[in-house]
């Protein structure tokens, strides 16, 4: 399938497949077919008129690739095509200002090659915006920051999960299930590092989805097995060994992570993946097995998106223009999540729960962008 991606930064345009959703404009200009390939790339496209552009990209190598439409002179991109095979065309409809524009086709084991420049003039409703594109050496600063953050947050999580077992072993289960809350808020801040976590994640924090037995399922582990049996009147017995199981695991997590690499891109993608699990399960009641703590757990799902916009805000500023809205709907949404933070989903009324839907789902709209323009990308 041809991913065509448009790198515009309005809510909405930019083409991320997210669970958000999204669209894109279409354009009646006539189609212009233009070739993608080593030696003719950029050939055919003889519009000169800024507005609405129609280009039908036709593979013309015997290799397949992928293709950009930039600023030949910064290198900013304004939409992507791939991957387009041998052969094969794709449409890329897009809105362009006055300016000068170029295609720069990456062939399968091939340097890259920037096409003939193309100068449109006049003016242009909307028109689509470039992004300075970043590569992998931009995201090492902010990545080995997130590592850093991580690191130095599991020493904390594993004294906490310590005292969550004193609790139960003393009997005291107020303080014990004030405790789990606390150990759990500290592990879901860590959301953009999940994947690095590998499937200590699961046995940390795992639902009981696709496991048979359902919450007695011996798979099922870690904080949200100890939440069923503290809020379903599981006796110490039973709870210790789950505990001692999760200290056993958030201990090697500290040893795991400090060999693992955090992908760059993840940290992007985290910061929208965030938003977006907190509609599917916890908005949903879905990961809640007896504690009601969903919205708390929003919250922390948003400190932990602060966290990562925070580390990725210098690459952002001067390539996204959007971003004092996404930092406008993440504190809108801090706030709107923050009134209601001891609340069970349950006691919301409607109003309330319409206005937390949709200040999390308007984040997830805005935030979706933002992995599409930190995405390293391949410039020669």
């Amino acid at each position: 399938m041809v991913s065509v991606r448009l790198l515009s930064l309005a809510v909405g345009v930019a083409l991320v497949a997210t669970a958000c959703g999204s669209s894109s404009p279409h354009s009646s200009a006539a189609p212009r077919t233009v070739q993608v390939s080593v030696s003719s790339c950029g050939v055919g496209w003889s519009t000169h008129a800024a507005g609405a552009q129609h280009l039908l990209l036709s593979d013309t190598d015997s290799r397949p690739g992928g293709v950009a439409l930039i600023n030949p002179s910064t290198g900013a991109v304004f939409a992507e095509v791939e991957p387009i095979g041998p052969g094969t065309t794709a449409d890329l409809d897009i809105t362009l200002g006055a300016g000068t524009y170029a295609l720069r086709c990456a062939m399968e084991d091939e340097a890259a090659v920037v096409g003939p420049r193309v100068t449109l003039t006049g003016s242009a409703a909307d028109p689509a915006p470039g992004v300075v594109p970043v590569d992998q050496a931009d995201l090492i600063g902010a990545t080995k920051s997130y590592e850093a953050y991580v690191s130095g947050a599991l020493p904390g999580l594993t004294a906490e999960v310590a005292g969550l077992r004193g609790d139960i072993m003393a009997g005291d289960e107020a303080k014990a299930k004030t405790d789990w809350l606390t150990a759990h808020l500290s592990y879901e801040r860590l959301g953009a590092a999940y994947d690095a976590f590998g499937d200590l994640d699961g046995e940390i924090n795992g639902l009981t989805n696709g496991l048979p037995g359902g919450v007695h399922d011996s798979g099922f582990t870690g904080f949200h097995r100890i939440e069923y049996g503290l809020w379903h009147g599981e006796k110490a017995a039973t709870l210790v060994p789950q505990v001692d199981a999760l200290n056993a695991a958030v201990g090697k997590l500290a040893a795991v992570f400090a060999k693992a690499q955090i992908d760059p891109l993840d940290i992007a993608i985290r910061a929208h993946e965030i938003s977006e699990n907190a509609l599917q399960f916890e908005l949903t009641g879905e990961d809640d097995y007896g504690s009601h703590s969903e919205l708390a757990t929003v919250g922390a799902n948003l400190d932990g998106t602060k966290t990562v916009l925070a580390m990725v805000s210098t690459l952002l500023k001067p390539r996204d223009k959007n971003l004092p809205a996404v930092e406008a709907g993440l504190a809108r949404a801090q706030q709107v999540v923050g009134a209601h933070l001891h609340t069970a989903l349950g006691q919301l009324t409607t109003s309330q729960r319409e206005q937390i839907n949709a200040a999390i789902s308007q984040l997830c709209e805005l935030l979706a962008p933002v992995a599409t323009i930190l995405e390293p990308r391949r410039t020669s």
